[in-house]
């Protein structure tokens, strides 16, 4: 197996080793509510779009990095499909309504309605939360910036990949020319070295 390996990945190994930035943060996906490692990848989405929040899916996978040099293996570790940058308008209504089922699926009581994962990673938001209420009536207070979320305002967003933001929601939903690896590029090198702390994205009340 690891003959195959090698053989698969010749063809790109100088590539891979390429550095591409450096991080003053350790990028991780070890915690439920935000990541260090996913506020990158939204700090970048947000500055390639211009677009008020940043949404991606809570993923699980990726190797840390320590703090010091990023390579181009790196990034693909961290979203190894190389999606799209996608932007869409949501309402406050759709935010909402697209965070409580998020919540249900990550903390629901019985364990047939958890599909895995961890909570929604997003940026631009502030979701203050009760893990333990019923389905639907998690969320006590949800701000965009300063201002708290209005039901019927649209917000445009950023996203990659459709567990980002589902098809059921949104409008004038698009899919740029510009790809994820790019943007991650691209803000690496106008943030040297990278600092994507985690901001209170997500708390439980």
């Amino acid at each position: 197996m690891d003959d195959l390996v090698r053989q698969a990945l010749a063809p790109y190994t100088n590539d891979l080793s390429e550095v591409v930035g450096e991080t003053a943060t350790a990028l991780n996906r070890g915690t439920t509510l935000e990541a260090t490692m996913d506020n990158f990848l939204l700090q970048a989405l947000l500055e390639s779009t211009g677009a008020q929040l940043a949404f991606s899916n809570g993923w699980r996978y990726g190797a840390p990095i320590v703090p010091g040099k990023i390579t181009l293996n790196d990034l693909y570790n961290i979203i190894p499909m190389n999606p799209p940058v996608s932007t869409v308008e949501l309402t406050g209504e759709e935010l909402k309504e697209m965070l409580e089922e998020n919540l249900k699926r990550t903390f629901s009581c019985d364990p047939y309605q958890q599909m895995g994962g961890y909570v929604k990673r997003c940026l631009g938001l502030n979701v203050y939360f009760k893990i333990e209420n019923p389905s639907g009536q998690r969320i006590q207070k949800l701000f965009a910036g300063n201002e708290e979320v209005q039901p019927g305002q649209y917000y445009t967003a950023a996203f990659v990949t459709l567990q980002g933001v589902p098809q059921k929601y949104g409008r004038n939903r698009e899919n740029r020319s510009e790809h994820i690896i790019d943007a991650l590029r691209t803000y690496l090198a106008g943030h040297r070295p990278l600092y994507a702390e985690l901001r209170g994205a997500f708390v439980a009340v």
